[in-house]
């Protein structure tokens, strides 16, 4: 009872981690290369969490049995330290660039584990990272700073791959990587003031579960590459504003040509031609109730109800927006579109799939034309 008490606050992380574990699986969505990884950073967690509790129950007890388990626990605990780091750095790269070759090539950032292995190798001869007396007393070393400035080159690595890339991420990994870094830097500071506080692996778990909330929940309402809202969550929310009676307007949109790009300039630029139309198109309807990647080159947009006008002056706005990007960024291609409006009112009271169709119908009749 005791022990729980000293470490209660680590054993509710490991249940909140274990629980996260059980919605992952619950999900099914176990087969992504990021809910792969994630699984791994969680799991990891909850070994230093568990390693830490048994690292100091034999602590200060006296026995060669006890002598010899403080040391190897301690030295465990201490190796397995970048662990998590590497995991951490890992996942981001992943999120960041989407490919599981350039992680091969990096070996999955575990540089960190092989020079602490290293040092654990010379102190076991030299203690100069950490030391267990002959009574049995675990203490830090002045050299135990080597590993938690290793960990700090890492996030401050990643954090400058961030940065550097920022235009092809979205901002949940921006607060995802502040977060990560910000909260257990100061639970550090404080179990290094406050010796024997265990605060640490615990703030690395809530910084997990805040991971899981921004990068592993949040994010699937968004499309993977244009950042704009997914289809599903589109549908959702127009079926909730038909069965709510709310009027509102939908527009769908079509790339004109979108095959010939992609044939003529490959399908990089095709890539880059939906994350510039979905860019522009999010900057026109800022005020929309829901701007969203339908499928392929299909967008659609849920607005309030909009005159002629207003739907001229808009498409009007996302042509001259269209232009002034290509300006800048100075691709060769032309992006052009077709466009289909459609109203929803109490009074047509159209189910979703006629509302869609209609709507479509209405854009293919522009691009037709």
């Amino acid at each position: 009872m005791s022990t729980f008490l000293r470490f209660d606050i680590s054993f509710f992380s490991t249940l909140l981690l274990i629980v996260v574990l059980i919605t992952l699986h619950i999900r099914k969505d176990t087969l992504s290369t990021s809910t792969k990884l994630f699984k791994r950073l969680i799991l990891i967690n909850i070994y230093m969490l568990l390693l830490e509790i048994v690292s100091w129950q034999f602590d200060q007890k006296p026995g060669q049995f006890n002598w010899y388990a403080n040391y190897i626990s301690n030295m465990l605990f201490a190796w397995s330290t970048p662990l998590i780091t590497c995991a951490w750095t890992s996942y981001i790269d992943y999120h960041i660039f989407k490919s599981i070759e350039r992680l091969r090539r990096r070996w999955f950032y575990v540089h960190a584990l092989i020079v602490n292995t290293i040092f654990m190798i010379i102190n076991l001869f030299t203690p100069f990272i950490f030391s267990v007396s002959p009574d049995n007393v675990y203490a830090r070393e002045p050299f135990m700073w080597l590993i938690v400035a290793m960990n700090s080159v890492f996030l401050m690595y990643i954090s400058m791959v961030a940065y550097k890339n920022r235009h092809r991420i979205n901002k949940e990994i921006v607060i995802s990587i502040l977060l990560f870094i910000f909260m257990p830097a100061v639970a550090a500071f404080i179990q290094v003031v406050v010796y024997g506080a265990f605060v640490l692996w615990p703030t690395m778990a809530i910084s997990i579960v805040i991971t899981y909330i921004f990068l592993e929940t949040v994010s699937t309402s968004k499309d993977y590459l244009t950042g704009l809202t997914s289809r599903h969550r589109v549908d959702d929310y127009i079926d909730f504003l038909i069965a709510s009676k709310t009027n509102f307007g939908l527009i769908m949109i079509d790339l004109d040509k979108f095959k010939e790009i992609n044939d003529t300039y490959g399908h990089i630029n095709g890539d880059q031609a939906l994350k510039v139309f979905s860019k522009v198109l999010k900057q026109t309807f800022k005020q929309a109730k829901v701007v969203g990647r339908y499928a392929g080159d299909e967008f659609i947009v849920v607005t309030e109800v909009l005159t002629p006008k207003e739907l001229e002056h808009t498409m009007k706005q996302l042509r001259r927006e269209i232009d002034i990007e290509r300006d800048i960024i100075k691709f060769d291609y032309k992006i052009e579109f077709s466009l289909g409006y459609q109203t929803w009112d109490k009074e047509k009271n159209y189910d979703y799939e006629t509302l869609v169709n209609l709507t479509d119908q209405k854009m293919y009749q522009m691009k037709n034309a």
